[in-house]
């Protein structure tokens, strides 16, 4: 085949890509926009005036549909999120109708709620700056120390017990039925805190409802770069403190590995001293912060020892250690001898 050929050829193929892009990106567009417009239309006739489209996404890795979030004009906290597939004509497999109607209710409730769990967090003088997933999961800003951790917690508790009590004389009582590791009868509250300077750097929050700009995915991962805690509470409404508290540090996926591989380095020089054939070969990720400290973690580092014999070890026994927050040793090892058999699941202590 002459250059010429050749060169046609690949123009072409690449003119076919283009087009299939342009195709593509355009039939998204156009997707979106138009259940955007059916939206839009279908707000007006079953809520005239009362609801404003702020915007449209495209339901990614879903082929069709979009999310369509409005504005409610008598309440500037709710956000109303509809799932419309214009191409079917139907709301997430139903009616559009209905689930207007359930996403309007949804959306008021949401924002109720959160006025109250705003509140509840201003009696205790914190501001809530953002919102994970459900109002249950806030996120505050202050600088935890070794000094105040413990009288933070007890405050953060008494301010969940009245949160949840607020709740049910609203019309909202717990609905855990017992599963998912959560006390029936109960609810939890999950308070993410973070370092005024992390705090400082977030986006600005910009316009529309609270609900749609606290729950901004751009603002929770400009909070979650940094190293954070969470506080975790679960709430009875017959008890004025917390049946289970405690607290966790997050780090982000670059610190962790850091904090790793410090880990691993200290506890396989210190473990070879005593036993020279043992071979680190993993840490454990969760590592619980020791109760009224911020700077000391525990867990486990896995290791093997003696002849692999053909076979990759993931870790036979275990060496459980306190650790500062670079991952330095500030403990003696305790060894845990047969933590799994083979390569079968691994068995570490509870406590």
């Amino acid at each position: 085949m002459s250059g010429s050929g050749r060169t046609r050829m690949r123009t072409s193929a690449l003119s076919s890509c283009v087009a299939l892009v342009a195709l593509l990106a355009g039939g998204c567009a156009v997707g979106t926009g138009d259940d955007r417009k059916r939206a839009g239309e279908l707000a007006e006739r079953l809520y005239p005036g009362q609801l404003r489209v702020l915007g449209a996404r495209t339901l990614f890795p879903q082929t069709t549909g979009s999310e369509v979030t409005f504005a409610v004009k008598d309440d500037p906290d709710a956000v109303v999120r509809l799932r419309v597939d214009g191409e079917n004509k139907t709301c997430e497999r139903k009616s559009c109708e209905d689930a207007l109607v359930k996403a309007v209710a949804q959306g008021r409730r949401q924002a109720a709620e959160f006025r109250l769990l705003r509140a509840s967090l201003e009696r205790c003088g914190h501001q809530i700056i953002a919102l994970g997933p459900t109002a249950g999961e806030p996120w505050i800003v202050m600088s935890l120390s070794n000094e105040n951790v413990t009288a933070v917690l007890d405050e953060l508790g008494r301010c969940a017990a009245r949160w949840s009590k607020a709740l049910t004389a609203n019309g909202s009582p717990p609905a855990s039925d017992g599963s998912y590791g959560l006390p029936a009868g109960s609810r939890a509250l999950r308070v993410r805190i973070v370092r005024p300077d992390v705090a400082r750097g977030r986006p600005a929050e910009g316009s529309g409802p609270t609900m749609a700009r606290l729950t901004s995915t751009r603002l929770q991962a400009a909070l979650a770069k940094k190293t954070y805690f969470t506080a975790a509470f679960t709430v009875r409404d017959d008890r004025d403190e917390p049946v289970t508290s405690g607290l966790a540090v997050s780090r982000s996926y670059e610190d962790r590995e850091a904090f790793g591989r410090r880990v691993q380095a200290a506890v396989g020089e210190r473990l070879r001293a005593e036993r020279p054939n043992a071979k680190v070969t993993d840490y454990v990720g969760v590592w619980r912060l020791e109760p009224g400290r911020i700077d000391r973690l525990t867990g486990y580092v896995l290791f093997c020892e003696g002849p692999e014999q053909g076979r990759t070890c993931l870790g036979d026994h275990a060496v459980r250690v306190t650790v500062d927050e670079r991952g330095t040793p500030v403990s003696g090892l305790t060894i845990v001898e047969n933590v799994r058999e083979g390569n079968g699941p691994l068995r570490l202590p509870q406590n």
